[in-house]
């Protein structure tokens, strides 16, 4: 499958004069992750943005999902979903823009993500898939757990269900607006356990995940098609 990590998505929204080719550096990130820039990923990705949070080897049947490559006709048109798959990351400095959040040391990065997310509460079940109708501004997430599914064809089903529920919460006049109450609303009408951040940050919590992933040589990925076709 083709895939294109979240910095050369960022950059090629953005298209800041001058700043084509980064290094990947931290600070080059930091740079392109405004909230304007954030508002411009947003208005070129017109749908919702999805974020897998699982380990590699330990979560056999998420991770088996991911390398099958249905991910990008999985989401359809309006949910850009992303991931990492290096099984050895484990998290070992502090996770940042959340004071007090002790990190530990045999967790996998991406545990950590989610659990920044929820701090200082109680972290939900993983693995699993974070919604957000909308990068920029501060909103609620929507997680759903996927560690109660015994294969690769269960994650796939669960996540074709959320994918276009999360999808079905866009259409109409409201748009984004309201994205987490019709999706949460949606998703336990249907029988599918999910939880809510509280209202927070997306950017900052965005921007703390590619720090901590980026410090164990890891990038958030999405596949090309999807609500990216055409643009490779």
């Amino acid at each position: 499958m083709d895939v294109i990590s979240l910095a050369e998505l960022v950059e090629f929204v953005v298209a800041v004069p001058g700043q084509h080719n980064l290094t990947g550096s931290l600070e080059d990130f930091a740079r392109l992750l405004r909230e304007e820039s954030l508002s411009s990923l947003d208005s070129a990705c017109p749908g919702a943005f999805a974020f897998l949070v699982f380990h590699p080897a330990a979560d056999g049947p998420v991770g088996d999902y991911v390398r099958r490559g249905t991910l990008a006709s999985d989401t359809g048109p309006r949910v850009l979903a992303f991931f990492t798959l290096d099984p050895d990351a484990v998290a070992s400095p502090p996770f940042p823009y959340v004071p007090g959040v002790r990190v530990n040391t045999e967790v996998h990065v991406a545990y950590e993500v989610t659990r920044a997310l929820f701090a200082p509460h109680t972290p939900p079940a993983l693995p699993g898939v974070v919604l957000v109708g909308q990068l920029s501004g501060t909103h609620d997430a929507i997680y759903v757990p996927l560690g109660d599914l015994p294969d690769e064809d269960g994650v796939r089903s669960r996540l074709r269900s959320v994918f276009t529920l999360a999808g079905q919460a866009l259409e109409g006049p409201a748009g984004r607006e309201g994205f987490a109450d019709r999706t949460a609303k949606a998703l336990l009408a249907q029988g599918v356990p999910c939880r809510r951040s509280g209202r927070r940050s997306i950017g900052e919590w965005l921007a703390g995940a590619y720090h901590l992933l980026a410090r164990h040589g890891l990038e958030l990925m999405t596949v090309l098609g999807g609500t990216l076709a055409g643009r490779n």
